[in-house]
């Protein structure tokens, strides 16, 4: 039986060349065929590509775990890798450098190993439980530099009702926080993990989307809170500092735990 340890790095080597074959599609972006699954939901030829590259190394390394892919589906026990292969596609289609891919494994309904790339960046992050973040391939410990800007990213999903939406931006703005959105979780999550903001929140997320960045931000430090089913946008993900993660919890419906 592969140990976390053993998936994790079989996860870095996989991302290592799904991010180069994403890159280089997104590279040659304009030739790229163009698909509009829903409003403001875009799927790519660069999607499909990377995902079956990540499915065809994860089969002939671990051929006994299942997968769920944002593209491609799957069959979806207690554990399972759940794959993102571009995400941010709107982003990446438009030529910004604020998309990723992603990959983690969830184990008994709960992530465990979370490798993301952000290859227009030149940046990778990697974690599991217990073993801590690396970036780069280096160790890393989440820095904050000037703690009294506070700074909280919200995610934008097209199932997030505007007016929800909206509520939960205009509480945040009232207690004081400055708002940034990505438009893509892989992000919001790797840039809370790094200590860029001090939290992201979202609703109507996927778990192919989240997976990976709730580990990261868990093994950060930071509060961490999921919630929902493997159905497309039926995961509300929470991943704060303490103090965000007291005033977002009510807004997005979970429970108050403590910290």
């Amino acid at each position: 039986m592969p140990t976390v340890s053993d998936r994790l790095t079989v996860a870095r080597s996989i991302i290592g060349e799904a991010a180069h074959r994403a890159m280089a599609h997104f590279i040659a972006r304009d030739s790229l065929p163009l698909e509009q699954k829903s409003a403001s939901d875009f799927v790519s030829e660069a999607d499909r590509d990377v995902e079956t590259l990540i499915r065809a190394r994860l089969q002939h390394c671990l051929p006994g775990d299942r997968m769920l892919g944002e593209e491609m589906g799957g069959d979806v026990s207690d554990s399972f890798w759940a794959i993102d292969p571009i995400d941010g596609t709107a982003n990446f289609l438009r030529g910004s450098p604020l998309w990723g891919v992603s990959l983690g494994y969830v184990e008994a309904g709960r992530p465990v190993v979370g490798v993301v790339a952000y290859p227009a960046l030149s940046l990778t992050l990697s974690a599991a439980d217990g073993l801590g973040i690396q970036k780069n391939g280096a160790a890393f410990h989440r820095h904050v530099s000037f703690p009294e800007i506070r700074l909280a990213s919200v995610g934008e999903s097209a199932q997030w009702p505007a007016e929800e939406m909206a509520q939960t931006e205009l509480a945040l703005r009232r207690d004081g926080w400055g708002i940034t959105e990505y438009r893509c979780a892989t992000i919001g999550l790797g840039f809370a993990a790094l200590g860029f903001t001090d939290g992201y929140v979202e609703r109507h997320t996927s778990i192919w989307d989240i997976a990976a960045g709730a580990v990261l931000c868990s093994e950060a430090g930071l509060v961490v809170q999921q919630s929902g089913t493997t159905e497309t946008a039926a995961m509300t993900i929470l991943a704060a500092t303490p103090p965000l993660a007291i005033l977002l919890r009510p807004l997005v419906e979970l429970p108050q735990v403590a910290d």
